[in-house]
């Protein structure tokens, strides 16, 4: 059985840094350092969209298999994320460009029929 753990956070922009600080916690009790930084980015990102755009609280899951980290986050809005390119000037939105770029891969899907929210998920290969 991969192990999986998940944590609600309010949706304060003050939650994001618990976000990240429980996936790192997380990270660090499975003796996995190697995807630390760019999970934790990543985590970031996601749970910023979620304080942004959701408004809502949200919740982390991270688990763990032989070959792959994944960590999802889930809101309360249907809503689910775009890329969109970006010019150099523009001074945000490019959160889902970092996420395509630096995971393994990434999704989303809506949680039930309307009304109930979002998933959004990324993986990351763990060396060995």
């Amino acid at each position: 059985m991969s192990p999986r753990v998940d944590r609600e956070f309010e949706g304060r922009p003050t939650e994001v840094r618990s976000a990240r600080a429980f996936v790192e916690t997380t990270l660090a009790a499975w003796g996995i350092g190697e995807v630390t930084d760019v999970a934790v980015l990543l985590t970031s990102e996601l749970s910023t969209n979620a304080v942004r755009h959701a408004g809502t609280a949200f919740r982390v899951a991270v688990s763990c298999a032989p070959s792959e980290l994944v960590v999802e986050v889930a809101d309360g809005s249907d809503a689910l994320p775009v890329t969109r390119p970006r010019a150099p000037r523009d001074e945000g939105g490019r959160g889902m460009q970092l996420v395509e770029g630096l995971a393994r891969a990434w999704g989303a899907r809506q949680v039930g029929g309307g009304g109930r929210g979002k998933v959004v998920w990324f993986e990351l290969d763990l060396p060995g």
